[in-house]
């Protein structure tokens, strides 16, 4: 399966009301058939929810999937670990992504989340979990490169715009 999926058919993508809608005109009287005709929905899935919700049953309708129902962090808690990792990288301590994965799941330990049984055997966090964390949160983790201090000091503010100025004035000549 491709790790960017795309959807080829409209299959479960019938609303939950317009399915209601039409499992009421059942209950009216009439017959599954014309109804599921008259709404162009598939007769199977209004016969479908009208047994679930005689068993009390229905949560939702269709492929809700399977994403979010898989996640081990929370939308907040990975909010604050992008964020830790973009801040380590303004100040020039750039993270390796091993040692990113290895801080994911420090944090899932030390708020006791619950993690995939491989995650806990290799020491860090699944490769398909980190390369969806990344692309979620529009980040880039790679191999830090050595930055010395005099480097990182000398990267402020004030020099970077003493530059400009000056190549604005050998330009003007």
């Amino acid at each position: 399966m491709p790790r960017t999926y795309r959807r080829k058919t409209s299959w479960g993508s019938t609303p939950l009301e317009e399915i209601e809608r039409a499992a009421s005109e059942v209950k009216g009287g009439k017959s599954i058939r014309s109804v599921a005709k008259e709404r162009q929905i598939d007769r199977s899935t209004v016969r479908r929810y009208i047994k679930k919700r005689d068993t009390q049953e229905v949560k939702s309708v269709g492929y809700s999937g399977t994403a979010s129902a898989k996640r081990v962090f929370s939308e907040e808690v990975e909010k604050e670990l992008a964020e830790h990792i973009k801040k380590l990288a303004e100040q020039f301590h750039g993270i390796s992504p091993k040692k990113c994965r290895e801080l994911a799941l420090e944090l899932a330990g030390r708020n006791n989340i619950p993690t995939p049984s491989n995650w806990t055997e290799k020491g860090l966090a699944g490769k398909e979990w980190f390369k969806n964390f990344l692309a979620r949160h529009h980040l880039s983790c790679r191999m830090p490169e050595a930055t010395s201090l005099g480097r990182a000091t000398a990267f402020n503010k004030t020099t970077v715009g003493e530059f400009f100025d000056n190549l604005a004035k050998v330009i003007d000549r």
